[in-house]
């Protein structure tokens, strides 16, 4: 297998930047750390396409634009300007990074020209640190989560693009994780059920070479890495009793506690037709088997991790939270 040093090196600054951010006690630290991570990230971007480098330019201006919001902030707390303006700057440059709706096109335009794994990266393990800084301010996102479930909801119905449909289900998540984000246990299991799933998404499609939801009908790929992708599909639109049902049995818990029931309304509301879209996507791609294709007994030599994972985790979890 090829070496590159110069992206080991890379991957372990972005490493130590986010490491860097989310633990950190100063607001300082908290910036170095998060540009240390960008800057860090900005490399693997790079493809042979033209696109790629007009992607990495945007995502630069971008975060450069958020991380000043964020140091203005950071200068009016340490300066002594009013608590709610600080906050306002803090939140909003946080939800850009974050790409939530309102500030989400620019997160449309950037995965359109990055591979996979690239893009796993950037929708959650670039998110951790401005979600941990998030958790930290007090401002009231109601409007933002609710734009981001509606967005996120909705947008995705009429795409074709594995990658946009993806990014859009990001945004959804996103909202979703904004509205437990004053219980760190909380989102940061919603976190890591939401990037188990993601990844193995990620895996599955890469492998199939899929880019667009019109070449997983075609009927050359392995049954079993379908019936992966089908399960991986129904956890991702919380179908019970899959795994990616617990973030939302987790978040309406917590509305129910806090007595929000308009937000857990809309939760719901936007779940389901998130659940709508991937059902469909997922029994369109499931039930299009090719006639000639056998079941043959190498098929059953495939490991069976992404069916495991997705049928017994709940119940571990469940175990943990409910003894």
């Amino acid at each position: 297998m090829y070496f590159n040093s110069t992206k080991v090196l890379l991957a372990n600054c972005m490493v130590i930047g986010v490491t860097m951010s989310i633990c950190s006690n100063n607001w300082i630290s908290m910036w170095m750390g998060l540009e240390i991570s960008i800057l860090s990230f900005i490399p693997f971007m790079q493809t042979d396409k033209i696109s790629s480098e007009e992607s990495s330019i945007k995502y630069f201006i971008i975060q450069s634009m958020a991380s000043a919001f964020l140091l203005l902030g950071i200068v009016s707390m340490l300066v002594g300007v009013s608590m709610d303006n600080e906050t306002f700057l803090l939140n909003v440059s946080m939800l850009i990074k974050i790409g939530v709706a309102p500030f989400h096109n620019w997160v449309l335009f950037i995965v359109e020209n990055l591979k996979y794994m690239v893009m796993f990266t950037l929708i959650t393990i670039m998110k951790i640190p401005p979600l941990v800084i998030i958790s930290y301010c007090t401002m009231n996102m109601e409007m933002s989560m609710l734009l981001s479930m509606t967005v996120g909801a909705l947008f995705c119905l009429n795409q074709t693009s594995m990658r946009k449909i993806i990014a859009y289900s990001s945004i959804f998540n996103m909202g979703l994780m904004l509205m437990v984000i004053k219980s760190n246990v909380t989102w940061v299991s919603y976190m890591l059920i939401y990037s188990t799933l993601i990844f193995t998404m990620m895996i599955l499609l890469k492998q199939m070479k899929v880019n667009f939801i019109n070449q997983m009908i075609l009927n050359k790929f392995n049954p079993w890495i379908k019936i992966n992708l089908w399960m991986n599909m129904l956890s991702m639109g919380g179908m019970p009793p899959l795994m990616g049902f617990l973030p939302k049995i987790m978040t309406m818990q917590m509305m129910i506690k806090e007595n929000s029931l308009m937000m857990m309304t809309m939760m719901i509301l936007s779940s389901l037709l998130v659940m709508m879209f991937y059902l469909r996507l997922a029994f369109t791609t499931m039930f299009n088997f090719n006639t000639m294709l056998k079941w043959n007994m190498q098929y059953y030599k495939m490991k069976f991790s992404t069916l495991w994972v997705n049928l017994l985790m709940p119940l571990v979890i469940s175990m943990k939270n409910f003894s």
